[in-house]
């Protein structure tokens, strides 16, 4: 019988052996590769269903993507945004019969195990920033540059010449309290001492600052909004408990920004003389400068803060006009002559000079809240009160001055009408009280406005700004019935 060798058959073996191996080791890791590619896909299709359900009256109303994480109901914490991400990845894991075929079969049998919001940036982080950046964003993407950084000259100039402090309070405090140190005690034929009343007349003037009477003034006469909020109830009051902010070198705002941003205040948010259609408040700016609960008492802080920068220029111009501080000089002189007293001329002249720098911007004031305009700095053509009037505080209709020409002069016949060609509207001296806020306490303010105004639409009652995300990281896992499993991170939001 012929003797057979079987060294092919082994060397068959062997190679079969090995090529069974590295045949099962890569169906392995196609399978491994196919799980993490899946589980990709379809996470990255959930996390962005998950920013397609951004807040509709966000976006209608400011321009804004944010997730309110709540979905209109009282849920806070991030477990309904989870829920919903783990929703959307079941629906994209099944597989559909799309074909015709009875049977479809799934190799993988991947579902989602987990899914857990690991940071946010939330809307009211780092002070109201991170909302303050997208709407600059906006603004930019709306405008461009060049066309909303104008604002900036009349800022600065105006805080260069001490506009928007306290220097004419303190003034006029000093000048009281100066006269009233001035002893007019007098003793008579009889020798009898009696106290000599001064009867200035810029008393009469002092005595209305800050009365409800000069709201009544400056508005005409018009109808004020009684609107009260409960301020409990918003933002502001609760504090802020910040989200992780791992976004904060993306949400940093410059100086230019920061007056963008301002624009974007004004034209989002309703004022006196612009309201805005389904708001709350009907002074919401009024309302982010003052932070009073109602209407009424937000206009009225606004027009005394008003009324001071008025009147602080309105004194450096008569500080510069020799016309007129001769008028308040002879007034002052014959009163101190009448009573014999002619140490008290100087400082007679100086509260005249204050009174009538108030009167006039109580004019001025009147004729911003009727939509007119009024320069920063006043020129001879564009002063409105002689002095008699202004003493008198005396405006007629529309912030006309009876008796009066524009240029202020004598006492003729014509009036002053209340809008002017030239000048800053009410809504840039608004920009001007703005210039001076504290970023945070602006914004968080903000955020109340934006609260009171979302809480006012259908399905949104329960809409809270510190649950509205703009940016999140999510880790999911997900698992397959086939004993494979998969971790992925994703960072995802709303870019520019």
């Amino acid at each position: 019988m012929r003797e057979q060798k079987g060294e092919i058959t082994v060397f068959l073996s062997l190679v079969l052996v090995i090529l069974i191996s590295v045949l099962f080791s890569v169906i392995e890791a196609a399978r491994i590769n196919a799980v993490q590619f899946q589980t990709e896909c379809v996470a990255d299709m959930a996390l962005q269903s998950a920013l397609a359900e951004y807040n509709r009256e966000l976006l209608e109303q400011y321009d804004l993507f944010f997730i309110e994480t709540g979905y209109g109901t009282e849920q806070s914490g991030y477990l309904l945004l989870e829920q919903h991400i783990e929703d959307y990845m079941k629906q994209n894991f099944q597989i559909e019969d799309g074909f015709g075929m009875e049977k479809v079969r799934d190799l993988l049998m991947l579902y989602p195990e987990s899914v857990a919001v690991q940071r946010a940036s939330g809307a009211a982080d780092h002070g109201g920033e991170v909302l303050e950046r997208k709407a600059v964003d906006h603004m930019l993407f709306k405008y461009g540059l060049s066309e909303l950084t104008g604002i900036g000259t009349e800022i600065d100039l105006a805080q260069e010449k001490g506009l928007l402090g306290d220097m004419m309070q303190k003034k006029r405090q000093q000048n009281e309290s100066a006269i009233d140190d001035v002893d007019t005690t007098v003793t008579d034929k009889e020798g009898k001492t009696k106290k000599i009343p001064i009867n200035n007349p810029a008393d009469a003037v002092n005595r209305k600052r800050g009365s409800s009477g000069i709201l009544k003034l400056v508005t005409d006469g018009a109808e004020i909004s009684q609107t009260e909020i409960s301020l409990q109830e918003y933002f502001s009051f609760d504090g802020y408990e910040e989200k992780d902010g791992f976004l904060l070198g993306e949400t940093a705002v410059t100086n230019v920004e920061d007056l963008i941003f301002q624009r974007y205040l004004m034209e989002k948010c309703g004022n006196y003389t612009k309201k805005k259609e389904g708001s709350l408040l009907a002074y919401e700016m009024e309302y982010i400068l003052a932070g009073k609960a109602s209407d009424y008492e937000n206009l009225r802080a606004v027009v005394n803060r008003l009324l001071t920068i008025r009147e602080t220029a309105n004194f450096l111009y008569l500080m510069s006009d020799s016309g007129k501080q001769a008028e308040a000089e002879a007034l002052a002189l014959t009163l101190s002559a009448v009573i014999l007293f002619p140490e008290l001329k100087d400082l007679i002249k100086l509260s005249i000079l204050i009174a009538w720098s108030y009167a006039e911007s109580v004019n001025d004031v009147r004729i911003l809240l009727s939509g007119g305009k009024v320069p920063l700095w006043k020129e001879a053509d564009s002063w409105k009160l002689g002095l008699e009037n202004a003493l008198k505080l005396e405006l007629g209709s529309g912030g006309a001055v009876p008796g009066m020409t524009a240029s202020g002069g004598g006492a003729v016949s014509g009036t002053v009408t209340a809008s002017g060609e030239k000048g800053l509207s009410y809504e840039i001296y608004l920009h001007l009280l703005l210039a001076v806020m504290e970023k945070k306490e602006r914004n968080q303010r903000f955020l109340d406005v934006i609260e009171m105004d979302v809480r006012q639409t259908e399905g949104n009652e329960n809409f809270q700004i510190n649950r509205c995300l703009h940016a999140f990281e999510a880790e999911i896992i997900t698992a397959s019935r086939k004993g494979h499993s998969c971790l992925i991170k994703r960072v995802v939001g709303y870019q520019k």
